[in-house]
């Protein structure tokens, strides 16, 4: 495998740019945290150049300036990319690096083709071939190669290990702090709310949510019973100015990524950070090897296997020790 860093040296990016338009999520939080670790300004593509900065979330700050200032930048790290910014591509020099989080960029699309998998009028070969891309789990290495036979290098996920806040905690036992959405399986939570009977065991849903999934998928099971709306962008995550993980025994996150999985996301390392054990689905720890159910983590399938482990938990002895565990994985991206 090829590593390109191990956080320990001088950052080898000089600038980071972010072409994508959410403002929640890994893309957000990967650029963020990446800033902090080597203090690096964030930029985004804007019809006109601004001279001052706007909160980006996470203590981060950045500035909007147009395309051909942009090009300009020394060693550019392109953090994240989204259909909205396919136009501007072609126009980076061979060799720009860019970071592919998960086999869902990769897509084609017939209306507005994708310059990174498919010709276009702009760019006569595939600009995964054009860019030195970089991947942050080894699924997503592995899934390049065999789809597209790009190689790539491998960069852990960065993480800026922040401070706690002092804050009080929620007095939640059982917490989830994922988007709510389709690959997020937020349904086995709620699941198995529906089975656990002891309201305080209850899991507690803090997130950005996809309308769609929500009305489609969640709203028979009692969504908004448990849902307390978004939280806001800071590194430890917080509601109502309190500590949402310091309470904390378990987070749960039921992710699955078609041809994706295995390695970490930063709802993992946020949890083990605060010293909050993770449940996480079977499906996403069986693609690699970093995570082993009952070693640094717990592993279940369904809302009644959840159930079923909430309802019984873990020793003390057991805790101290899985969560120990976990604590190995952290030290890699710090």
């Amino acid at each position: 495998m090829d590593l390109i860093l191990n956080y320990e040296s001088e950052s080898p990016f000089d600038n980071l740019l972010y072409l994508a338009k959410p403002v929640y999520g890994g893309w957000v939080t990967f650029t963020a945290h990446l800033s902090h670790k080597y203090k690096l300004p964030i930029y985004k593509i804007a019809g006109r150049n601004e001279t001052f900065k706007r909160d980006y979330g996470y203590e981060c700050k950045y500035q909007n300036i147009n395309v051909s200032e942009v090009i300009k930048l020394k060693n550019i790290l392109i953090t994240a990319i989204d259909k909205h910014y396919y136009e501007y591509l072609h126009l980076f020099p061979k060799d720009t690096k860019v970071i592919i989080h998960d086999p869902t960029e990769c897509k084609t699309n017939k209306k507005n083709p994708n310059p990174l998998v498919q010709t276009t009028d702009k760019n006569e070969t595939i600009l995964l071939n054009h860019f030195k891309i970089i991947t942050i789990r080894e699924s997503v290495q592995e899934y390049l190669m065999n789809q597209f036979n790009v190689k790539s290098q491998f960069m852990p996920h960065p993480f800026y290990s922040y401070e706690l806040p002092k804050c009080k905690g929620l007095g939640y036992e059982c917490v989830s702090i994922s988007r709510i959405d389709f690959d997020k399986n937020t349904d086995i939570i709620l699941k198995c709310n529906m089975i656990l009977k002891d309201p305080k065991k209850h899991i507690q849903i803090f997130g950005a949510e996809n309308r769609l999934y929500v009305h489609h998928k969640l709203k028979e099971l009692n969504f908004s019973d448990y849902w307390k709306g978004k939280f806001p962008k800071n590194l430890s995550p917080t509601y109502e100015n309190c500590n949402i993980l310091k309470d904390a025994k378990y987070m749960i996150d039921m992710s699955t990524i078609k041809g994706d999985g295995g390695g970490t996301q930063y709802t993992f390392l946020e949890a083990i950070h605060e010293d909050t054990i993770l449940i996480l689905h079977n499906d996403w720890i069986n693609v690699g090897s970093i995570f082993k159910s009952g070693y640094n983590c717990i592993g279940v399938s369904t809302g009644e296997e959840l159930a079923e482990f909430i309802e019984k938990g873990l020793s003390d002895k057991e805790y101290k020790t899985i969560l120990m565990n976990s604590k190995k994985i952290l030290k890699k991206h710090i």
